[in-house]
């Protein structure tokens, strides 16, 4: 009798430690709560103005949890020491090739969008990229490659720069960018676009800074089109100069048509347009801003630019509507300086050919880092070879040839906070994600999920250290596309893609930042 007491009781105290509320979670502890965890970093969130030390717990590439709880994942990211930011956005990113796309995670770039040339097909733009990109990918529809395709009868092939496209119509005496106007051809141009918008187009690229002479009503005829499906426009606008006509009066008639059409206009690289007026132009967008209209401003940190032999601006006379010289030219290709007969020469040869020009002053460049709501789009170049052709994977860091603002300009920016003291981290956070998920949010519902961490928020994540992160690309022979320093991890869709600063072979999380298909 006494020894069945002695069992009972025993069964009874260990069924009762079992439900002991310690021991208990100390079990569920054990067992890994998330797909993957980020430990100890100091993480910032633009929109909550959230600035501590946190744990993240991350599962099916959405942000489960941020706390200082004790959490666990099946893999772990000890951020101890560093900062933990939203992945960058960059609205304004031409180098979507493997190459471009892995310098641009280096750089911590999660999500590269091509939102000013656009592209054209759209379909075909995204069907290549499907299950085999690195980072997220998305487009706008290119105004130029639409004219290109339906005035010259030439297919763009979807490249984003159509560099072959518009030699072969130089060629054969190009018609997009000296056409300018007339009922019947807008009419194609406009239902050639509204084609691709149907086809998920995120928005509309005017780069008509390249092709000046194309009609005022045909620009507004296409932003009507932009508003018809809610959808946005973005612009390089016409005249690069600061005497007139000035990149100022672009300016305006941009913000003009984006008011009469009531459509998001997202206005490039303010300071290599307005140039000596930057301030002006940064005062123009804000008066819009001010009256309730959606109008954004973006920047790169870097005081020179990067063009074609064939723009518009850099016709004769660009001595003083720019304020430079031949010798303030560079060919990437060759490295040579240009003078006028060298610049004729590989005008004629390579119209497309990409040139790099000393055009703009530091404190205009200065001025557009500091305006509140002003963010950043590299206006990343494709990098190419030393012999002009294109970089595969593979190819090492350092051989390709371009502006360097393709590999650097996140951890620039980052680095001119640190040393300068130029803005407080939180804003230079700001400027490199969630304003431009701001922008686009209305129009791309994906975005409102982008550019934040917050639980619910998707895992798109830079991790840096503020202490050392910075670029190291430089425009000198050979340095042109050195990868940044200083950002150990990146996550893409709740998966590592760089780790210790290596980006990842063969892995694959992008996802398309793409509208609802119509058709």
């Amino acid at each position: 009798m006494k020894n069945l007491i002695k069992i009972r009781l025993a069964l009874f105290f260990s069924l009762t430690l079992l439900n002991v509320p310690g021991i208990a979670q100390n079990k569920k502890v054990a067992e890994p709560q998330y797909d993957l965890v980020i430990l100890n970093g100091r993480v910032i969130d633009p929109e909550t103005k959230l600035d501590a030390i946190r744990n993240i717990g991350i599962s099916g590439g959405i942000i489960q949890e941020i706390s200082e709880n004790k959490i666990t994942g099946k893999e772990t990211i000890e951020a101890k020491g560093l900062v933990v930011s939203p992945g960058f956005i960059d609205t304004h990113w031409h180098g979507v090739d493997e190459y471009g796309v892995k310098i641009g995670l280096r750089d911590g770039v999660t999500s590269p969008l091509e939102l000013e040339m656009g592209v054209y097909p759209v379909d075909g733009f995204y069907k290549e990229r499907e299950g085999k990109s690195q980072a997220n990918y998305g487009a706008s529809v290119s105004h130029m490659a639409a004219r290109i395709a339906i005035l010259d009868k030439i297919d763009p092939k979807g490249s984003p720069l159509y560099g072959s496209s518009i030699n072969e119509s130089f060629n054969d005496g190009a018609k997009w960018n000296t056409n300018p106007y007339s009922p019947e051809e807008t009419n194609l141009v406009v239902k050639g676009m509204e084609k691709e918008l149907r086809q998920g187009g995120l928005g509309i690229g005017f780069a008509i800074g390249y092709f000046v002479k194309v009609g005022s009503p045909e620009v507004m005829a296409i932003a009507n089109l932009a508003n018809r499906y809610k959808s946005y426009i973005t612009t390089h606008v016409r005249y690069l100069s600061q005497i007139p006509p000035s990149g100022y009066l672009g300016l305006e008639e941009m913000v003009a048509v984006a008011k009469l059409n009531n459509v998001p206009l997202l206005v490039h690289h303010v300071p290599s347009n307005c140039l000596g007026l930057t301030e002006n132009c940064l005062d123009l967008i804000d008066e819009a801003r001010s009256q309730g209209y959606k109008i954004a401003g973006e920047f790169y940190p870097y005081n020179f630019a990067s063009s074609g032999f064939a723009a518009d601006y850099l016709k004769p006379g660009f001595q003083e509507r720019i304020g430079m010289e031949y010798s303030d030219i560079v060919y990437v290709k060759t490295g040579e300086k240009m003078t006028e007969e060298l610049f004729n020469k590989y005008l004629k040869e390579d119209p497309s050919g990409t040139v790099i020009f000393y055009s703009m002053k530091e404190k205009d460049m200065m001025a557009a880092l500091k305006r509140p709501g002003v963010f950043v789009g590299s206006d990343a170049m494709p990098l190419v070879a030393s012999d002009g052709k294109p970089l595969t994977w593979d190819s090492p860091y350092g051989d390709g040839k371009g502006h360097p603002r393709a590999a650097g300009t996140h951890a620039r920016l980052l680095k001119m906070v640190r040393e300068q003291n130029a803005i407080p981290l939180m804003e230079a956070i700001a400027k490199l994600s969630f304003y431009q998920a701001q922008f686009l949010e209305d129009v791309v519902p994906d975005m409102k999920k982008r550019g934040r961490l917050q639980p619910g928020a998707i895992a798109d994540i830079t991790i840096f250290d503020f202490n050392t992160v910075q670029d190291n690309a430089d425009w000198k022979e050979g340095m042109n596309s050195l990868p940044s320093t200083g950002i150990p991890y990146v996550v893409v869709n709740g998966t590592i893609v760089v780790k210790d600063s290596e980006v990842l072979k063969g892995v694959y999380p992008g996802q398309p930042i793409r509208n609802k298909i119509l058709d």
